[in-house]
């Protein structure tokens, strides 16, 4: 350049006449040489060299030569070229002053003003096209139309002329959508190619203006022929290119992008790779810092990217983000292409987001779009399309995380997005079509019907406006379907289900067979025939489904990242058809394709939380189907990973919820345990919190609730969960129109919860109810759907109620029918055919007892022993009727008490059956409460049908305390088993849980009745194999060396060695007769208690305590009275320890007493006869007393006693002691919150400590938290509590009372009561332990008459966690009594070391201070060893 400059010096210098030509033209002419070098090379120093002479050229000439406008238009182009290579604005500001400058310097009538017109106007239209100015734009538009209005018509510079004032209107048309200015450039181009000769060198640049018009305007109208002559243009201009041509480049580009769009409207793919043929082509053809090439870039990545999405390939993907990575980095900040550079690597970083799902990729992706919308200015005309690529990024941030604010912000920026389009622009509907979809996503996320009226309206909007042939109506279709099935899913109107089929089949139609939008319409339309299946059962419509869903994976590439979504939605129909059908090769292809979409998704993609849940759903299903509980604990797997990847306030959430909430709900159906329970509960509310009040979801999530509610009911009995149970079904109808398919559901729970409430409550209102709403759901099903047995099966139980109540033998004849009609609707083998059984059963006794025909009594029997012998039903189940029918077979006028005894002897087996081990305490409570009295029973029918003392003993043994007997530390059948046979074990354990779970009825499954058999009948042969194995697995145990008597009771040999410290008695009453069994060395015997009888025991023990104390101890000196006269007296003479010789100084007997049903409230120990205000003859005269829940709870006692004595004494032999050596713990609660103030305990605990000061190590606790006492308790040998004690009616909450710190409201310390409960005291294993001292009230007392028979009390709970000796209360003790018994107790035993001798010693103690007050002396007992 310096070269240059030097020279045009040397020429200013130099004489004008010297170089024979004036300056001024001189370097006029060297700077268009440059240019034309420029122009060929498009090397920038060329350009350079133009300017300059250019420049040099207009100060060389004067101010009113008359050439010096054409001065100043060459430089005004030289300029404006560096401006295009460059994007240097001053470069464009100045070439637009020389163009203003040379037309200020050509007069009006001048004949080049025209040209200087154009000049401008295309300077100018460069200018808007930078900053968006729109009276750039109209200005540009202003002199083109002059300068071409001033140009005769066959003047050689009209057709270029033409061409630019085409153009700028082509560029109006694209701000704002006029489609007069579109037709008006479309004319104008046409004309400048006419007016242009077919060799001159400008017919190929105006022949791909007219192209790029044409293309414009069949993306307005989809009028192909346009498209095709666009083609046709680019064809014939790349044609006339010679291959080396500079403007060659340009020609590829606009066929590229011709060829790309006919790929999008006919999905032919060898347009698509032509069209990345020639962007390659151009590319190459494009310097690496020619302004042209990020357009280059753009063309390409923008096609490779249309073939990621047609073949899934993500090489094509990385190498369009590798494309728009390069086309930011070669665009300057302040280029106006900068903007869309930035938009475009948005765009392709948000599709590797939805592939791989990878955040960081959608962060990227909104960064780049944020700045593309900061960089375009207020009225710019691609503001809207990037403010609307924007809101699209943000929609999809929103599918991942559910924050709502990317919601709003979406639908904010598509908001302006519309409002800045004109009515009539091409790009408006595709506008109005991402708002309608935000506007449909708040609807999903809210429920308000606003919002998705609102969609249909916009997607309506968007049919409307896009032609019938158009490329985007099939798209446009595609969504006002998808809206009207979301609006039909609202409200049930079918006529919207039809619209949705009948647009997503216009669509369909619309799209071309290999166009890669198809497998859309595809599975759009499968969606919907899907729903019409569910709608009105037409199996046609489902096969449609899976037929679309069929074509939509065969036309998805294995990798294509659609693939996964095609795949769940072909899974899920399949699943719905074996619902239909019951074909289990279905059920294992939806497993089999969840799977797959499983492993497709990566571990952060936002689509995985679907996958899993559906894939949930199936293996439960699987569950329901085999009972295989693996299935189930998968279900709830990755029902809870669902749950953990979806946001709290995503709107999937609620979904993931319910589906949870189910799961555990199956779960606590199989084993009753009820954390799961609560756990369902927990997610129900969760779910029914996350949905608005109008949501249609809302009905499902309501009745889920309600039915967890009313098991929770059932279960404890709290009224609030039964009220709000049916005010949830009543929410739930009143929100289910009267077509809709679940309604028929929804009224019968509804029904169901009435009857519960009538149960509880006796109102005739709400039993009317239940028949009412029982009805109305069996006339809303079909005679052959599935669910019509049950229904009858519940309104036949309403009306036996109503006869019960009313004594209407219409009522009683109806339900008879109707249990009829249920046996013959249930197959022989199914497992629900037991409780149907029962039914039938208890409303033909109901029949007997109105009519005493002893058919009706005999039929009763029949249909009960049947459904005991239905042995794939729940063992529950069975037990429960076996129960029943013992109770005629034993009391009624058809007594058989041989049958009775082999049904008792068959059903106390199973006893230890129903109770899982997984289960906690409270769970095994609830189930042996339905089973109150079996074991009671089963001896007194033993004893009745002749059967020996000895097989009434082991029935006992093994149907009594079974939770106590679980958690003992002894080598019972199982833990023996699992030791010494874990396999078989392992195997035993699995097959009696499946076989003792709920048969999964399929009720709710939509088939017809045989299908429905078909699938029952594979569920019940599973059901008959697992029964077969159990029974061949207890078989193989059996055989095994020391498990002959698996599961049969206890050995002859082994109940009588218990007897060897002393006799074991049993005592039993029931309404068939009261015996007392006798365990001795010798054998077992029993005798009959003639004048004892259940009507005496209820009077004893069914009443409420008397009100004062005298009439207290009035009632027990009674009952005392009777006890040692028809009890204790009888036993005691039979073992001959009665009468004791007078002086003998032999050693008083032990005796273990046990007391079966109410006898287990009996103070045997206390037995008494009074006379003249003393006690003349007690129990404690003739033995010592002790009491045991079994015989296998005693030998614990014993084992765990052997093993403390001994290291008792090992520790005295060290310390060379006569007795041995304790560690004592006593914890004293003198005041408790809220109870009444222990004085006494503080001088009870002294004097404990004094009589056993020198015996060992004594540590005392004051009021501490039951954390600390279960912190320290191994630590000791002895344990004493002086507190107050609660025994609940639920057992496993009985609780001693101790204290813990709270800090209240408003920030103060308040203390409160800790409870030491019997479940926490039962899960201790304390090796050491021998001594438990409960002085508290009703320790030993079982307030739960339906679990009495399992001795779970605050004492029994001592004992099994290590404890062999207990001492305890029957019912409250009174302070001063407590005081007394402790200081003698133990100032005995630091004499004897006896616990039994110290516990008598004391007691008799008491008794001779206030004999006629037994309240105040009887209630201590000792239980043990």
């Amino acid at each position: 350049m310096e070269g240059l400059e030097a020279w045009i010096s040397l020429l200013q210098e130099t004489a004008a006449e010297k170089l024979g030509d004036p300056l001024d033209r001189l370097l006029a002419f060297h700077g268009d040489y440059f240019n034309t070098q420029y122009e060929q090379s498009w090397n920038l120093p060329d350009l350079e060299a133009a300017i300059i002479c250019a420049n040099a050229a207009v100060e060389a000439i004067p101010e009113d030569h008359p050439d010096r406008a054409k001065s100043l238009n060459s430089l005004g182009y030289y300029l404006h070229s560096r401006y295009e290579r460059t994007g240097n604005l001053q470069d464009l500001e100045a070439g637009i002053e020389h163009a203003n400058a040379a037309l200020e310097a050509t007069p009006e009538e001048h004949p080049g003003r025209a040209k200087s017109l154009n000049n401008l106007g295309y300077r100018l239209h460069s200018r808007y096209k930078r900053t968006g100015n729109q009276q750039d734009l109209e200005a540009a538009i202003g002199n083109a139309n002059t300068a071409v209005e001033a140009t005769p018509e066959d003047h050689p510079d009209r057709a270029r002329r033409m061409n630019n004032l085409g153009w700028c209107l082509h560029s109006r048309y694209e701000r704002t959508g006029n489609q007069q200015d579109l037709e008006a450039a479309i004319e104008h181009a046409n004309a400048a190619v006419e007016a242009t000769p077919e060799d001159h060198p400008d017919r190929a640049r105006r022949m791909n203006n007219l192209g790029w018009c044409l293309h414009s305007r069949y993306e307005r109208t989809g009028n192909q022929q346009d498209l095709e002559a666009a083609i046709e243009h680019a064809n014939a201009v790349l044609e006339a290119t010679p291959e080396d041509h500079p403007g060659r480049a340009r020609s590829l580009d606009s066929l590229g992008c011709y060829l790309h769009s006919r790929y999008e409207r006919t999905g032919n793919q060898q347009d698509l790779e032509a069209a990345i043929e020639h962007a390659n082509a151009v590319l190459e053809a494009t310097p690496e810092d020619h302004p042209g090439r990020a357009r280059s870039l753009d063309s390409l990545g923008c096609y490779l990217h249309s073939r990621y999405k047609r073949t899934g390939n993500q090489q094509d993907l990385e190498a369009a983000i590798e494309h728009a990575n390069a086309e930011v980095e070669a665009t300057p900040e302040d280029r106006p292409g900068r903007a869309g550079s930035l938009s475009n690597l948005g765009c392709r970083l948000h599709s590797r987001y939805e592939r791989t799902g990878n955040q960081q990729d959608s962060e990227a992706a909104i960064e780049h779009a944020n700045a593309a919308v900061e960089a375009t200015p207020e009225d710019h005309p691609d503001r809207a399309r990037r403010l609307n690529d924007l809101g699209w990024y943000l929609y999809s941030r929103y599918i991942r995380t559910g924050n709502q604010q990317d919601l709003e912000a979406a639908i904010e920026h598509a908001n302006a997005t519309v409002e800045a389009t004109p009515e009539d622009h091409p790009g408006r509907a595709s506008y109005l079509n991402n708002l309608g979809c935000y506007f449909y996503s708040r609807y999903g996320r809210t429920g308000n019907q606003q919002d998705l009226e609102v969609a249909i309206e916009h997607a309506n909007a968007t049919v409307e406006a896009t032609p019938e042939d158009h490329p985007d109506r099939a798209s446009s279709l595609d969504n006002l379907g998808c809206y009207l099935y979301s609006r039909y899913e609202r409200t049930g109107n079918q006529q919207d289900l039809e619209a949705a089929i009948e647009h997503a089949n216009a669509a369909l139609e619309a799209t071309p067979e290999d166009h890669p939008g198809r497998a859309r319409s595809l599975n759009n339309l499968g969606c919907y025939f899907y729903s019409r299946y569910e709608r009105t059962e037409n199996q046609q419509d489902l096969g449609a489904a899976i037929e679309h869903a069929n074509a939509v994976l065969e036309a998805t590439p294995e990798d294509h990242p659609g693939r996964a979504r095609s795949l769940d939605n072909l899974g899920r129909y399949l699943y719905s058809r074996y619902k239909r059908t019951g074909n289990q090769q279905d059920l294992e292809a939806a497993i089999e394709h969840a799977n797959a979409v499983l492993e497709a998704t990566p571990e952060d993609h936002p689509g995985r939380a679907r996958s899993l849940d559906s894939l949930g759903c199936y293996l439960h299903s699987r569950y329901e189907r085999t009972g295989n509980q693996q299935d189930l604990e998968a279900a709830i797997e990755h029902a809870n990973a669902a749950l953990e990847a979806t946001p709290e306030d995503h709107p999937d959430r609620a979904r993931s919820l319910n589906n949870l909430g189910c799961y555990f709900y199956s779960r606590y159906e199989r084993t009753e345990n009820q954390q799961d329970l609560e756990a369902a509960i927990e997610h129900a509310n969760a779910v029914l919190e996350a949905t608005p009040e109008d949501h249609p979801g809302r009905a499902r999530s309501l009745d889920n609730l309600g039915c967890y509610l009313h098991s929770r009911y059932e279960r404890t009995g709290n009224q609030q969960d039964l009220e709000a149970a049916i005010e949830h079904a009543n929410a739930t109808v009143e929100a289910t129109p009267e077509n809709h398919p679940g309604r028929a559901s929804y009224l019968n729970n509804l029904g169901c919860y009435f009857y519960s409430r009538y149960g509880r409550t006796g109102n005739q209102q709400d039993l009317e109810a239940a028949i009412e709403h029982a009805n109305a759901a069996l006339e809303a099903i079909p005679e052959d759907h599935p669910d019509r047995a049950r229904r009858l099966n519940d309104l036949g139980w309403y009306l036996h109620s109503r006869y019960e109540r009313t004594g209407n033998q219409q009522d009683l004849e109806a339900a008879i029918e109707h249990a009829n009609a249920v046996l013959e609707a249930t197959p022989e083998d199914h497992p629900d055919r037991a409780s149907s059984l029962y039914n039938l059963g208890t409303m033909l006794r109901s029949r007997y007892h109105l009519t005493r025909n002893l058919y009706d009594l005999e039929a009763t029997i029949a249909a009960w022993l049947d459904s005991w012998n239905m042995r794939t039903a729940p063992n529950l189940v069975r037990l429960k009727v076996a129960f029943y029918a013992i109770s005629i077979l034993a009391f009624s006028s058809v007594k058989d008490l041989s049958k009775a005894y082999s049904l008792l002897h068959d059903a106390t087996r199973l006893i230890p059956l129903v109770i899982l081990r997984s289960l906690d305490r409270e769970d095994q409570q609830h189930i042996l409460g339905q089973l109150t009295g079996l074991a009671s029973l089963a001896i007194s029918v033993s004893l009745e049908a002749s059967r020996s003392p000895l097989e009434a003993l082991q029935l006992q043994e093994l149907g009594r305390s079974i939770t106590n007997s679980q958690l003992l530390d002894y080598r019972s059948d199982i833990s023996n088993l699992m030791e010494h046979h874990p396999t078989l074990a392992n195997t035993f354990d699995s097959l009696r849980q499946e076989l003792d779970s709920p048969f999964i009825s399929t009720k709710s499954l939509e088939m017809s009745m045989n299908q429905y058999l078909q699938i029952q009948q594979a569920a019940i042969h599973r059901r008959n194999k697992v029964a077969q194995d159990v029974d061949n697995i207890l078989s193989q145990i059996r055989q095994q060396p020391g498990f002959k008597n698996f599961l049969l009771g206890n050995s002859e040999e082994y109940l009588l060695s218990a007897a060897q410290e002393g006799p074991i008695v049993l005592l039993n009453v029931t309404e068939l007769r009261s015996d007392a069994i006798l365990v001795t060395e010798a054998g077992v015997t029993s005798i009959v208690l003639p004048n004892v009888s259940h009507t005496c025991m209820m009077q004893y023990f069914g009443e409420k305590p008397p009100p004062t104390p005298d009439i207290e101890n009035a009632k027990k000196r009674e009952l005392l009275g009777w006890l040692w006269k028809d009890v204790v007296q009888p036993v005691l003479r039979k073992l001959g320890f009665y009468p004791r010789p007078k002086d003998s100084d032999t050693p008083l007997p032990r005796i273990w007493w046990i007391g079966i049903g109410l006898m287990a409230k009996a103070p045997i120990h206390a037995a008494a006869k009074f006379k003249k205000g003393h006690v003349k003859k007690t129990t404690f005269q003739y033995c010592l007393p002790s009491y045991t829940s079994t015989i296998r709870a005693l030998q614990y006692s014993r084992s765990r006693q052997a093993s403390t004595i001994r290291a008792l004494q090992y520790s005295r032999f060290q310390q060379g002691q006569q007795l041995p050596s304790i560690s004592m713990l006593i914890v004293t609660m003198p005041t408790t919150p809220d109870k009444s103030s222990l004085s006494s305990i503080v001088k009870e605990s002294r004097q404990i400590q004094h009589s056993l000061r020198d015996r060992g190590t004594i540590d005392t606790l004051e009021r501490p938290t039951v954390e600390r006492v279960l912190q320290v308790l191994p630590n000791y040998n002895i344990a004493h509590f002086a507190c107050h004690g609660v025994s609940s009616i639920n057992p496993a909450d009985s609780h001693l009372l101790l204290v813990k710190e709270s800090i209240s409201h408003d920030g103060l310390r308040t203390e409160e009561v800790d409870k030491l409960r019997v479940k926490d005291i039962a899960a201790l294993k304390l090796p050491g332990a021998r001594l438990a001292y409960l002085s508290a009230c009703s320790t030993a007392n079982s307030t739960s008459p339906k679990l009495i028979d399992e001795v779970t009390h605050i004492v029994s709970s001592f004992h099994i966690a290590g404890f062999p000796h207990v001492i305890g209360t029957l019912w409250p003790a009174q302070d001063e009594a407590c005081e007394k018994m402790a200081a003698d107790f133990y100032s005995m035993l630091s004499i004897t070391d006896n616990v039994a001798l110290s516990y008598r010693s004391a007691v008799l103690r008491l008794m001779e201070q206030k004999p006629l007050q037994p309240m105040y002396w009887a209630p201590f007992i000792h239980f043990g060893a």
